[in-house]
């Protein structure tokens, strides 16, 4: 089974958010996206301005948060892993490097009028260690 697979069968993700992105509303501000293409340190910035781009319209909440899980080959620090773009956006990122076996994730606490994910992405990862 894989990681889109394992979260969307043990998580309730009933909102499914009519935009370009594989993406799910989790709570009030919060979105999960399944990120297709493989994350890589060089390409945040990119992934960033394409994600601001797909979720600046009417479907999302204007403070929001949004949970990118994906797959990776680099290493990331806690530190890699969560963006502001400096107005009313965060970008945190689960990412999978599957050969080597190991997760990064950054699950900080933040307060932002309802954008925290903390309890979110323990949720994912508890799935994803079963």
């Amino acid at each position: 089974m894989n990681v889109k697979e394992k979260i969307t069968s043990n998580y309730p993700l009933t909102k499914k958010v009519d935009c370009e992105l594989d993406c799910y509303q989790l709570s009030k501000r919060v979105y999960l996206v399944f990120w297709q293409d493989l994350v890589s340190k060089e390409h945040i910035e990119l992934i960033l301005s394409q994600v601001q781009e797909k979720t600046s319209n009417s479907n999302f909440s204007d403070w929001k948060t949004l949970i990118i899980v994906g797959n990776t080959k680099d290493e990331f620090t806690k530190e890699d892993l969560l963006y502001f773009n400096n107005v009313s956006t965060f970008v945190v990122f689960y990412l999978i490097n599957e050969e080597e076996n190991k997760i990064f994730m950054d699950d900080s606490w933040i307060f932002a009028l309802g954008c925290n994910y903390r309890k979110h992405v323990r949720k994912i990862n508890s799935i994803i260690g079963q």
